[in-house]
């Protein structure tokens, strides 16, 4: 096994009103025992450790949350309906995401992994030898004598938890120590009132993961500059995603979640735009590449979270997939579901 690095990790979180959408403060990775990196490319800024992000979590020691969670309700005025945020990898995703999932059971929740084979152990967490974006390649429990010793693998881990109410929190981390594409991430997202339930056959708890990580991130990457490509290698040929005039994008884009690809990226509004301003120049700009014009949205809800104006539109095309667009104080978090 490889040395570990100090804690750290990227995560997508659902917020709940107590955490609203408020505009983030810029840290360097170093702040707060946040483990950044610099050298080679961009540096690391967010919010520090110990940010809330849910009333279950907060961002875990070596962990920075990318600008802010992006909240968003159902209707105008509405209750908050869910949230996403993302954090970045800034040390051991191992002891990061650890630390996840230990909030998540000191919040009284049970931590589930997905684990359809009867024949093995559940677990959160596998070491691969893949490339992205198409993931195709070997995989191994963390922790097992047979993972090889040498070459650039990934980590990749996964946990969910049901509260009461149709709450639902979902946590998806992605490090790959390859710098093209840059993925050192987590994912996670709480939706509030949703149907889903755990399923007997195909879901278990786990125990939190507790190995040495033989995964190291690598330097940040040079950030894109206004009219760079923004969503490359994730969007399909002939979809051309640019960073806009008047946006910083703040860390490289990252895989989605959605089953047929995609990517997600948050961006900095850097012009005094306003928030509908920022979000229909986005909409415009994704729907066109996506689906050539912009249709009707399925929805467009603007609220306001804890004093924080947040507005969210959807897009959907047929046979085209969806483009999503959350928009909390300064910050965008920009969601391309492939066809």
């Amino acid at each position: 096994m490889r040395a570990a690095v100090v804690p750290a990790l990227l995560v997508v979180v659902a917020l709940t009103t107590a955490c609203g959408g408020g505009s983030a403060q810029h840290h360097t990775g170093a702040d707060e025992g946040g483990g950044g990196r610099s050298g080679g490319g961009g540096t690391p800024t967010g919010e520090p450790p110990g940010t809330p992000i849910t009333t279950q979590l907060s961002t875990p020691p070596g962990t920075l949350l990318l600008e802010t969670p992006f909240g968003y309700a159902d209707a105008p005025g509405g209750a908050v309906a869910g949230v996403d945020a993302l954090l970045l990898v800034t040390g051991d995703p191992v002891a990061a995401f650890a630390g996840l999932v230990g909030q998540l059971s000191a919040a009284g929740l049970e931590p589930l992994a997905y684990h359809p084979d009867e024949d093995a152990d559940p677990a959160f967490c596998e070491v691969a030898d893949v490339t992205y974006p198409d993931a195709v390649g070997d995989r191994w429990p963390l922790g097992s004598p047979d993972v090889p010793a040498d070459g650039s693998l990934s980590l990749e881990c996964a946990a969910h938890a049901f509260g009461p109410d149709g709450h639902r929190l979902d946590l998806r981390l992605v490090v790959s120590e390859h710098a093209d594409p840059y993925l050192s991430f987590v994912q996670v997202t709480e939706v509030h009132d949703t149907p889903s339930s755990p399923l007997p056959d195909l879901e278990a708890p786990a125990p939190p993961p507790d190995a040495e990580s033989p995964v190291t991130p690598p330097p940040l990457p040079q950030l894109p500059a206004a009219g760079d490509p923004i969503g490359e290698p994730f969007a399909p040929s002939g979809e051309e995603y640019r960073l806009l005039d008047g946006f910083a994008l703040v860390a490289p884009a990252v895989m989605s979640t959605c089953a047929t690809g995609g990517f997600v990226a948050v961006v900095r509004i850097t012009d005094r735009a306003d928030l509908d301003t920022a979000v229909d120049a986005y909409v415009e700009h994704l729907a066109e590449a996506a689906f050539a014009e912009a249709p009707a949205p399925d929805s467009d809800v603007t609220t306001d979270i804890d004093g924080v104006p947040a507005r969210r539109v959807v897009l959907s095309g047929a046979g085209a997939g969806t483009v999503t667009v959350t928009g909390a104080g300064e910050h965008l978090l920009l969601d391309r579901c492939n066809d």
